[in-house]
Parts: structure tokens; C-alpha cells; sequence
């Protein structure tokens, strides 16, 4: 196929997020890995929204290897969701470059990424805990998950929202950060509830669906009442 821009070699391919905008894990966790999958991707000229549909279709993939009793590739597979979902992003900051895209594409791309992340996962969750013997806190992990999402759409309640996010970054907890070196955003993003599921699943143990929950409802209160101050 015949290309009208140049695909940069591995090497040069920098279309990450930047260490102080990203998950503080990320760039020690799946971003390394995810840029073999994003490469790919853009050497064979593919979109980002077909990379986007890789994570629900990995996450099926998942609940069946809970359900058969695979647990290691379960959580092999959970860690793979991660790097497609980090990978369509890079992709998509690729593809900006060479061609400018529209408001409703871009929309569009944010709308797959986002619906291609809750689609599925939140019935590994709850697979997990039904599999581990626990109904109940499959449940209360899975709902957890839910409000953790819906806390994203506190912008539509408060409209200092964006200022908030800002103070509480540079605060004490960007002094947290300033001190022990961390760059990028702290916080329990998509990336370390994965994380935590992956261990879940690896040793085989609703401990870290329990630790999943307790920060989920401890980060939704937490930023309920610090928006609405």
C-alpha cells in the first residue's frame, strides 16, 4: 500500500503521552511494550478505532480463560488489555500528525476508547469474583468499577472541576511527588485497577478485589467532596 507520509523507524516512534501528562506507571509498566503494538499498527496503516475493538474482544477472551480455570492467562490477558487500550492512543497522536482530524472524528476516537474500556471489563470483575467463590464481592467490585467511571462526569456537576483536579495535583500531593521524584499523574487510573485485577486473578485471591473496592469507594468520596467544596 502506498503511503503518503513516512513511518518513523521504532526507535523514533515517541507518541506516548509525556511523563507529566500519563499515568505515573505507565511509562515503567505497559507503555514500553505498547509501542511495539502501536508501531504496528501505523506501519500497516490501521486506524486507532480498529486497534480500540482489540479490548473488548481480549477481555471476552479473558472470562473465558476464568471460566476454564486458566487463571495465569487470565491475568496474562488482563495485562494485555492494558497495552491494546494504551496502544490506540498512541496510534491516534500518530495519525494527528499526518492528517488533521475533525471534532467528530476526534469525538468519535474518545468514544470508542472510552465504551471499548467498560464494555466487557466490568464482567471480568465480576467473572473473577464468581469464579474465586465470592459472588458478593464480585458484585460490590463490579459496582465499584461503575462508580469510579461515573465520577469521570463530575464535570457535569461541578463546574470547577478542571481547577480542582489542577490544586489537588500541584497541592500536597504534588509536593508527595516533587520529593520522591514522581512524574506524571497519581491517582487510581485505569492502569492500576488493571494492574490490581491482574494480581486478582494471578494468585488466585478476593484480597485484591477487596483492595480494588476500598480504593474505588475511597477515591469517588473523596473527590465528591472535594469538588463539591
Amino acid at each position: 500500500m502506498k503511503r503518503d507520509y513516512k513511518i518513523p523507524r521504532f526507535k523514533d516512534f515517541k507518541f506516548a503521552k509525556s511523563r507529566d501528562e500519563g499515568d505515573f506507571l505507565a511509562p515503567y509498566t505497559n507503555r514500553p511494550i505498547s509501542k511495539f503494538i502501536s508501531w504496528t499498527f501505523v506501519h500497516f496503516s490501521l486506524c486507532a478505532e480498529l486497534l480500540a475493538l482489540f479490548t473488548p474482544i481480549v477481555d471476552l477472551i479473558t472470562i473465558y480463560w476464568i471460566a476454564s480455570g486458566n487463571w495465569i492467562l487470565a491475568a496474562i490477558f488482563v495485562e494485555l488489555s492494558l497495552l491494546f487500550d494504551s496502544a490506540d492512543g498512541e496510534v491516534a497522536r500518530f495519525r494527528t500528525t499526518i492528517k488533521k482530524r475533525t471534532e467528530q472524528q476526534n469525538a468519535y476516537g474518545a468514544y470508542m476508547d472510552s465504551m471499548a474500556g467498560v464494555l466487557i471489563f466490568p464482567i471480568v470483575i465480576f467473572t473473577a469474583g464468581l469464579s474465586m467463590g465470592n459472588m458478593f464481592v464480585g458484585l460490590l467490585t463490579m459496582l465499584s468499577f461503575f462508580l469510579i467511571n461515573l465520577s469521570a462526569g463530575y464535570g457535569l456537576l461541578f463546574t470547577n472541576k478542571k481547577e480542582k483536579s489542577k490544586s489537588i495535583q500541584d497541592g500536597i500531593l504534588g509536593r508527595i511527588k516533587k520529593k520522591l521524584g514522581i512524574r506524571g499523574t497519581v491517582g487510581f487510573s485505569g492502569d492500576i485497577q488493571k494492574h490490581i485485577i491482574a494480581l486478582a486473578l494471578l494468585f488466585q485471591t478476593t484480597i485484591f478485589l477487596w483492595i480494588y473496592f476500598v480504593l474505588a469507594m475511597v477515591v469517588v468520596l473523596t473527590k465528591f467532596y472535594l469538588y463539591s467544596e
